[in-house]
C-alpha cells in the first residue's frame, strides 16, 4: 500500500478502494508497479492511472496475462488511444479478450463497421 501513497493516493481513497476490493492487500509493490507500467504503456498519465484506480479497484488484482491479453484485443480491433477509453470508461479493463472479440463479432454480424463499433467504444 505503501507504493499507492508514494504515488499520491489519499488515505480516504486507498480506504475507498479498500472498501470495494479488500484484495488489494494482498498485492505486494511489484504488482502494483506492473499495473502502474501496463496503463503507462498505453499512454496513460499519473492523473488517468490514479483514476482509474480510484473507480476501478479491481483493476489492481486482475491477472496481469489477462489484462495486456485485453490490450491486444483492443488494438487489434482498431482502437488506439487506449488512455482516453480507460479515462473514460475504466471498466473496460474488468473485460477479457474473449468478451470483446465476441462483442466486435456480434455488431460486425449486424453489419456494422469497424468505424461504427470503434466509436461504440468510445462513447
Amino acid at each position: 500500500m505503501d507504493v499507492l501513497t508514494r504515488y499520491g493516493f489519499t488515505l480516504e481513497e486507498l480506504d475507498c478502494m479498500l472498501e470495494s476490493n479488500d484484495d488489494i492487500n494482498k498485492l505486494n509493490e511489484s504488482d502494483i508497479y506492473e499495473k502502474i507500467d501496463i496503463l503507462g504503456k498505453t499512454g496513460c498519465m499519473s492523473d488517468h492511472i490514479k483514476n482509474i484506480f480510484i473507480c476501478n479497484p479491481y483493476y489492481l488484482t486482475r491477472n496481469t496475462n489477462d489484462i495486456n491479453k485485453l490490450i491486444d484485443k483492443l488494438y487489434e480491433v482498431g482502437l488506439n488511444n487506449l488512455y482516453i477509453l480507460f479515462d473514460s470508461n475504466p471498466y473496460i479493463l474488468n473485460y477479457s479478450s474473449k468478451e470483446i472479440e465476441d462483442f466486435v463479432s456480434k455488431f460486425r454480424k449486424k453489419k456494422y463497421n469497424i468505424t461504427d463499433i470503434i466509436n461504440y467504444f468510445n462513447i
